[in-house]
């Protein structure tokens, strides 16, 4: 019998299942506390907030759930409903073709049916139309304005370059008419670098950034436990916690046949609520305290994702007219992998890998699949990594209850096949399989004689290990690779790996054996810009900046738009007090888009580079806008401090200089002795 008592009264269950909360469920909405509070204060704080994180990290429901409730409480606040750039609502304008498509979809969020607006009406248009709220001093209330999902604005339709920065723009002049205005985007993380290309065409103020990442092990605790408050029903002691980690618990089936158990740090909110409804509508109605019997026999995560995978398919082959053995197979053949791994597919005109797209939308509706928008395409895969091996289970299951054959098993685990197994555990961060993997691969092609191949797994063993930290094995493994490159006389080969041990030590801080590597790869391969420039970056930080402003330059040789040699020149060249120069190169940098460290100093130096043109107010913002993405970055804490010193503020600068010296990541040795020096001229003109 299915259980009727909850917080919200007969009907709904204490967890909302595979969905966004609402508004309206913020009572069953815990393990946020902090996160809400935070974007809350940033909202209010500042003029342009982000909150991003990877897709079903529980963004919506945080700010639906954790977010509103807080803020509808405050004195002084105007909340607009949240806004979109997908789905219009009805009859919100006035008929006729809107000037931008995206404005008409936020309009139509914002507007009040029934009250429809003249077309062409802008952004800054319809907010300063509206009754403006003071408080009993008369000051103006906060406009608060969310705009969910704002990746759409990248990914829908992207040939609309211009349409965008229209809209873009008319957000802006409404930033700018509108001080009270304050904005909050949500946005998925694949999409953070691209809006970061927009800030300064958006505000001139800096953004705040708020990240929000899957559960933590207390805060999902706090989401298993604290919805039954209210209700007939609780966990019996250690049980919730059993459950957590069963949550944060993923089996894979390797190639060889062997399982391997990961227990991830966090666990996914989506699998939390699938669970936890599963848990709440399987056990009977006249159980009171939830204990270690009960959960083995109706809190089975494997369990609960198969029968939410078995009504996902019968609602879509009801949605859809499609058979339900032909969704299953669909299911399983394009997004389980032959290597137990979660696969994608393109969304295609009509199709997706031979299946009509509306059943890919009814998936994605009922939180099966998720959708990413990249590469000018849309890319569907599972929702969770934890729905592998309920799909196995239960299509074996569907079809040996109706006499069907089952479905080819893995392919053999050839040498091959362990490899790319390897390489895709790697993306997922399972290192231990990857590891496996790797090693079984090598062991197959020494047995068979196939140097080449061996070599290139001995490579990706050195990205392994490498991408844990090991530097030791990433070295040992690299070298071996060398070794067989060499024998085979593949210079293209060659020159990669002694690159990737030139990253190596890199890594370690050996920056002069680092430049030798990359010179020797230079020598076997000169127009490989990637040598280049690693040499360039090589040099710098070990103390020979001039070289590196050369190197830089040949890079840009052979590739007029390589943003990394734009953005070291720019940063030697702001280093070496031509200011306008490094600016020319700084820019462009930026713009082309860099890795996120380098973006982070390639800001610093920009701001370097505005305060010696006497540009302090841009220096401010860009500043800001770097200790934003790193708060005790080193080499920004150093600029910084060089910043404070040419303001004739000596006590600051001193201050930012000696933190810089205990910041992390260290100071390369150039840019010890640079932050060294300036200490040592502040402290003598202090006596």
């Amino acid at each position: 019998m299915k259980r009727a008592d909850s917080p919200a009264g007969p009907g709904p269950g204490p967890y909302v299942g595979p969905r966004p909360f609402r508004q309206a469920e913020a009572d069953r909405f815990f393990g946020r506390r902090l996160e809400a509070r935070d974007a809350a204060s940033l909202w209010l704080g500042d003029r342009v907030t982000v909150l991003h994180g990877p897709a079903a990290a529980g963004k919506t429901s945080l700010l639906h759930a954790g977010v509103l409730p807080r803020l509808s409480r405050e004195a002084g606040v105007d909340l607009l409903p949240v806004g979109g750039l997908g789905h219009q609502p009805a009859r919100p304008l006035a008929a006729g073709p809107p000037r931008n498509g995206y404005s008409f979809a936020l309009l139509s969020h914002w507007a009040q049916l029934g009250q429809p607006l003249p077309v062409g009406t802008s952004i800054a248009d319809f907010l300063l139309s509206r009754p403006r709220r003071v408080s009993e001093q008369g000051d103006p209330h906060s406009v608060l304005a969310a705009i969910d999902q704002f990746e759409v604005l990248f990914t829908a339709f992207p040939a609309r370059q211009e349409e965008r920065g229209e809209f873009i723009d008319e957000l802006a002049t409404a930033l700018r008419q509108l001080p009270a205005l304050k904005l909050l985007l949500v946005i998925n993380d694949d999409h953070v670098a691209t809006l970061r290309s927009y800030e300064r065409r958006l505000s001139p103020y800096p953004f705040s950034y708020v990240r929000l990442d899957a559960l933590g092990p207390e805060a999902a605790l706090d989401a298993v436990i604290q919805p039954l408050a209210g209700t007939a029903l609780s966990f019996g002691t250690g049980v919730a916690e059993e459950l957590v980690d069963r949550l944060r618990t993923v089996v894979y089936t390797d190639l060889a046949g062997e399982s391997a158990t990961i227990s991830n740090p966090l666990v996914e909110p989506l699998l939390l609520q699938i669970v936890g409804t599963e848990l709440w509508s399987s056990l009977p109605a006249d159980v009171a305290v939830i204990t270690p019997d009960e959960l083995h026999a109706f809190g089975d995560t494997d369990q609960a994702l198969a029968r939410f995978y078995d009504s996902a398919v019968r609602a879509v082959q009801l949605e859809t007219g499609e058979s339900e053995q032909r969704l299953r197979a669909w299911i399983e053949s394009a997004f389980i992998t032959e290597h137990g791994t979660r696969g994608t597919a393109c969304r295609g005109v009509l199709m997706t890998a031979g299946m009509a797209n509306r059943a890919a939308d009814a998936f994605e509706q009922r939180h099966l699949l998720t959708a990413e928008h990249r590469a000018r395409g849309t890319w569907y895969q599972l929702s969770q990594d934890a729905m592998i091996a309920p799909i196995w289970q239960s299509n074996r299951a569907w079809r040996a209850n109706r006499g069907l054959d089952v479905m080819p098993g893995p392919a053999p685990a050839t040498p091959t096949a362990l490899s790319a197994a390897a390489a895709a555990a790697l993306a997922e961060g399972n290192f231990r399989s990857a590891h496996r993997f790797a090693g079984a691969a090598a062991v197959g092609y020494r047995a068979a004689g196939d140097t080449r191949r061996l070599a290139y797994t001995l490579v990706l063993q050195g990205d392994i290990a490498r991408t844990e930290g090991d530097l030791g094995t990433a070295e040992e493994s690299l070298q071996a690779a060398l070794s067989a490159f060499t024998v085979l006389q593949d210079r293209n080969s060659t020159a990669r790996t002694l690159s990737a041990l030139a990253d190596v030590r890199f890594s370690a801080g050996d920056y002069l054996t680092a430049a030798q590597f990359q010179r020797e790869a230079v020598s076997q391969l000169p127009t490989d810009v990637d040598a280049l420039i690693g040499l360039g970056y090589a040099q710098w930080y070990g103390g020979s900046p001039a070289d590196a402003e050369a190197t830089f330059t040949q890079a840009l040789g052979w590739d007029a738009a390589a943003a990394r040699a734009f953005g070291g020149r720019g940063q030697v060249l702001a280093e070496m007090r031509e200011y306008a120069t490094a600016l020319a190169d700084l820019d462009p940098a930026i713009a082309f888009g860099l890795p996120p460290a380098e973006e982070i100093d390639a800001r610093s130096a920009r701001a370097l580079a505005l305060t010696g043109l006497g540009r302090g107010e841009e220096a401010e913002r860009e500043l800001a806008a770097a200790r934003t993405q790193d708060p005790g970055r080193a080499r920004t804490l150093r600029r910084a401090g060089r910043i404070a010193a040419m303001r004739d503020q000596p006590a600051l600068a001193a201050g930012e200089i000696e933190r810089a010296l205990l910041g992390s990541p260290p100071l390369p040795p150039w840019d010890e002795a640079d932050a060294r020096r300036l200490l040592a001229t502040l402290r003598d003109e202090d006596t």
